[in-house]
Parts: C-alpha cells; sequence; structure tokens
C-alpha cells in the first residue's frame, strides 16, 4: 500500500467536511505544520489506552508494511562504545518491505516510549528516512543501521519538530496526566521519567 493510500485508509477514520484534515492525511508531502500533525493524530483515532506498541501495530495493519521496534543490536552499541561517537536515542530505518525503529535500553521506560513515538512520527508524517537494503534475515544490516546514526538529527529542524509533536499528542492522549500536572515543558518532561 503506498503512502497515498495510507492516507485514504486514515481518511475513513476522520470527521466528514474536514477538508484541510483531508488533504493533509491523503497527501504524499512531508507534514511539518502543528496544525497538520494534529490533525493526523486526530485521524489516527486511538484509544485513550494505546501503547505505542498497539500504535505501531495498528499502522503496520494499515499500511500493510510492518514497523518493528527494537533494541540496537549489540554491535552498534559496542561499535558506539569504542569510537565515543554517541548513540542517538532512537533511529528510523525504512527497509524493503518492514520499518525498523531502533532504540537505546539505558533510558527508562517512559523515556523509551517516547523515542519510540517520536520516530513513529517520522513515519506517519511522511519524512524521509534512510532507505536500507534488508540482510537475509529481514533486518538491516550493520552498515545500514551506522548510517542512520550517523544521520540522526539529520532531518530538518521543521520534521523534527514534527515528530516531537507527534510524539507529545500521542503521549497527552494517551497519558493524560501528562498535561493535568504542568503547562511547562519541564514540567511535562519530568512526568516520562520513571
Amino acid at each position: 500500500m503506498s503512502l497515498p493510500a495510507i492516507g485514504r485508509v486514515l481518511l475513513n477514520w476522520t470527521r466528514r467536511g474536514q477538508r484541510r484534515t483531508q488533504r493533509v492525511v491523503t497527501g504524499s508531502a512531508p507534514v511539518t505544520q502543528l496544525d497538520d500533525v494534529r490533525a493526523l493524530v486526530s485521524a489516527l483515532d486511538l484509544p485513550a489506552t494505546a501503547t505505542p506498541d498497539e500504535l505501531a501495530a495498528r499502522l503496520s495493519t494499515v499500511r500493510r508494511r510492518p514497523i518493528q521496534i527494537q533494541p540496537y543490536p549489540p554491535n552498534i552499541v559496542a561499535e558506539a562504545r569504542r569510537t565515543g561517537e554517541p548513540l542517538p536515542y532512537g533511529v528510523w530505518v525504512s527497509g524493503a518491505a518492514t520499518d525498523f525503529i531502533f532504540f537505546r535500553e539505558d533510558t527508562t521506560h517512559s523515556h523509551r516510549r517516547h523515542i519510540v513515538l517520536h520516530e513513529v512520527g517520522h513515519i506517519v508524517c511522511r519524512h524521509v528516512g534512510d532507505d536500507a537494503g534488508e540482510a537475509d534475515s529481514g533486518e538491516p544490516d550493520h552498515a545500514t543501521i551506522t548510517r542512520a546514526v550517523k544521520r540522526a538529527g539529520g532531518f530538518a529542524a521543521d520534521q523534527e519538530q514534527a515528530a516531537e509533536t507527534f510524539a507529545y499528542l500521542i503521549e497527552r492522549h494517551t497519558r493524560p496526566n501528562l498535561s493535568a500536572t504542568g503547562e511547562t515543558p519541564a514540567a511535562r518532561y519530568r512526568l516520562l521519567e520513571d
């Protein structure tokens, strides 16, 4: 299923008559504007208890393209330690048949959740990730993951902000206590810690 086709499926989840939402949901251009990110999140019509894994499973079904979420392979972690290069908290690699989200395990559960939602945000907002050739195992090879790690933060600033907004909006929807306690960004992020 192509990305525009995803929009047609997601369109079924939107309220009728919202032309702007329809254009954003069915479009093919990267989504970067805050109102457009809100429209995409609204179109997902997630239950209030949805987890990142449930969101990924739902998107996998809609897109007919699996999303695998997993920690970085040990050889990538070892290489980052050996070279002293910082390992990003998470990266998205677009494989031939599967999207892969890799995350660092040395974070709290809540931070990991936010990392995964941020990377899912890049996918939902149609940002362009690294295309990966998948190895025989079906997973990206070492070189592909290394390229993605080095590219991390390589999205345009507006795309990074859109992915972060997506993650925040999903968190606010599925974890209402995040917006109930504090209105400053620092207060909200403190609530993400376990």
